[in-house]
């Protein structure tokens, strides 16, 4: 009886990690190359061609190396990782990360 008791509560811990990891607000990485960008959203194309659409929000922040840039910075067709959260079924891009710039 024990043994039951025992395994039925790991079972159910376990059930309720997994719904836990499922909701959102985890941030997550997009890794590509700048399609398109503009006021609001940001569009990355990753090595298979898809595109991802991105929502860009004052709070989005904006990276060229280890200084902080703009979005008037971002260049199409430049490399980049976005790290953004899924929120009210859009990604919400919380930093865009670019490589140095070239000179």
């Amino acid at each position: 009886m024990k043994r039951i008791t025992l395994a039925a509560t790991l079972l159910a811990c376990l059930l309720m990690s997994t719904v836990a990891l499922a909701h959102g607000g985890h941030r997550h990485d997009a890794k590509g190359t700048i399609a398109a960008i503009d006021e609001a959203r940001l569009t990355l194309a990753d090595t298979e061609g898809t595109e991802h659409l991105f929502t860009i929000t004052e709070a989005t922040a904006f990276m060229r190396g280890t200084e902080a840039s703009s979005r008037e910075d971002v260049v199409v067709g430049e490399r980049s990782v976005v790290i953004y959260e899924k929120k009210d079924g859009r990604n919400v891009a919380i930093e865009v990360k670019l490589g140095p710039k070239m000179e």
